[in-house]
């Protein structure tokens, strides 16, 4: 697998600065801290919030170009931890020499402004309800000379990122617009146009293979069926995926939850750097 570890920070010169933060084993643990924190440093840059494990424990990590916004922010809000800045050669993504490397992303498919869960204080009330728990204790199962990385890739989309969406809520998810008889009539005409066009593309293309059959290029026949077929693969795909996603049906207090609140884009970057030699497989089980 191809491994870039900075692929959000490729346009900067200078490279980011690394933070390790050591939280304080008592406090009190709300949301709604974590959710004011990621408000406060809602800077243009991107930046990464990061777990680093390795064979002695597993070390909180912030990566950014502003450091002494987010420096300032964490230290304001969780006075009681300790923030060091990592030296470039200490970094836990730098491949040494003996090391190899595998990466995988996982990226949100759905629309923005559908949360993929909203989590409340309530849901840490509980022993072991904590949702990053069991990302610790995989963190924590490494073997001498194995690293795990998970980063939480993050670029704030500014304060209007909601405004088109702020409607949504109120609507009826029942009766949407497209159920309408005026725009179900205009889209019947526009399918007519589209197999309209389609049906005069496919005949053109069969006068040009069988033109290429009669002149003994069957080669170029064949390559042009091939094509064909896979184009209309792709575009089958392709209007399975739009209408699927037309389809979808999303709850408005969902909806309304997401549009109130800050956004980012994001995406988790889950990185595995094992020994060289290592086999594929213990990546995999890492990952």
């Amino acid at each position: 697998m191809r491994f870039n570890p900075l692929r959000l920070f490729r346009r900067r010169s200078e490279p980011p600065t690394l933070l390790a933060v050591t939280p304080p084993r008592t406090g009190e643990r709300t949301l709604l801290a974590v959710e004011n924190l990621l408000g406060s440093i809602a800077v243009p840059e991107p930046f990464a919030l990061e777990l680093a494990g390795d064979a002695d424990g597993v070390t909180l990590l912030a990566r950014c170009e502003a450091d002494q916004v987010v420096r300032g922010q964490i230290a304001t809000r969780y006075p009681q931890a300790r923030i060091q800045q990592i030296e470039a050669d200490d970094d836990p993504l730098l491949l040494r020499e003996g090391e190899q490397a595998w990466s995988m992303t996982l990226r949100s498919s759905g629309p923005e402004y559908v949360p993929l869960r909203a989590f409340e204080d309530d849901d840490l009330l509980d022993a072991g309800a904590d949702p990053l728990m069991g990302l610790l204790g995989a963190l924590s199962e490494l073997r001498e000379g194995e690293r795990v990385v998970a980063r939480l890739l993050l670029r704030s989309l500014g304060p209007g990122w909601a405004e088109a969406h702020q409607a949504r809520p109120h609507r009826n998810p029942v009766q949407e617009p497209y159920h309408d008889a005026q725009i179900s009539e205009s889209r019947r005409h526009r399918v007519e146009i589209t197999g309209a066009a389609i049906l005069a593309v496919a005949g053109a293309t069969a006068l040009k293979g069988y033109q290429w059959w009669q002149a003994g290029e069957q080669w170029k026949t064949v390559a042009l069926g091939a094509g064909i077929a896979l184009g209309l693969v792709t575009l089958g795909w392709v209007w399975h995926r739009i209408r699927k996603a037309r389809n979808r049906i999303y709850d408005p207090l969902l909806i309304k939850e997401k549009v109130t609140r800050i956004a980012f884009e994001g995406e988790v970057q889950v990185t595995a750097i094992l020994p060289q030699g290592t086999k594929r497989q213990r990546a995999k089980e890492l990952l």
